[in-house]
């Protein structure tokens, strides 16, 4: 896109895609969340081309993996400022901006709207979910157990979907980590050595897990979607 395509009294439904440069154990890289993100998003712009997909932030927060050195993280009120910005450089020519991530920034996303959309008023800022507890009960169900909180099979099974060749595929031999809350960790260095939170008994890595659960998520956004546009 070019800068005459936005220019004019047209105005344009924006996507704000959010992802992360932290650690995802020996089997995925850094940016795992950023490569999910970017691929979700690229199948929504196919359903949807009339979207203008902003480029992927690829730092957030992402404290509790400080604990594992390449990690980038912001800390919260930072990603607050980052999303009040760029919100702010588009708003006037926005209906929509829809914000969206797959690494865990539920809460900081959805706090930033409550806090400060009516200052972007009439523009709506909104949430664009990419997965409910109704879709990781069908993932729990493909995988035969509980879904992993960090680093395990579905993200590592989605990465072979997305690119194959950023992964290790994982053996019995290799070691897992029972995590109570991994999101709710503050340090998963502590509770994980191989920074991995995945409280399934095996490892369930293949490419059917891989591509069933990003077309769940994709799914999930188009549907979302589709209430506003």
């Amino acid at each position: 896109m070019k800068h005459p395509e936005l220019s004019g009294e047209q105005k344009h439904n924006f996507v704000l895609p959010i992802g992360s440069t932290e650690q995802h154990g020996p089997f995925a890289p850094f940016g795992t969340d950023t490569y999910i993100t970017d691929y979700l998003v690229n199948q929504i712009e196919k359903q949807f081309p009339e979207l203008v997909i902003l480029p992927t932030l690829e730092f957030s927060r992402s404290h509790e993996h400080r604990g594992f050195f390449g990690t980038i993280y912001l800390k919260e009120e930072t990603l607050e400022k980052v999303m009040f910005d760029i919100c702010n450089s588009i708003y006037k020519k926005a209906d929509n901006i829809f914000i969206t991530s797959f690494h865990h920034n539920d809460e900081v996303i959805s706090k930033f709207i409550k806090e400060k959309s009516d200052f972007f008023q009439p523009t709506k800022i909104i949430y664009l979910e990419m997965c409910t507890e109704e879709d990781e009960k069908q993932i729990e169900q493909m995988i035969g157990g509980p879904l992993d909180g960090h680093a395990g099979n579905t993200e590592i099974s989605n990465m072979m979907i997305i690119d194959e060749s950023t992964i290790i595929i994982p053996t019995d031999k290799d070691k897992k980590s029972f995590v109570d809350d991994a999101f709710g960790t503050d340090n998963i260095a502590e509770k994980s050595p191989n920074g991995i939170a995945d409280n399934h008994p095996k490892w369930v890595v293949n490419r059917e897990v891989g591509q069933k659960s990003l077309d769940l998520y994709t799914e999930r956004m188009v549907r979302n979607l589709k209430k506003y546009l």
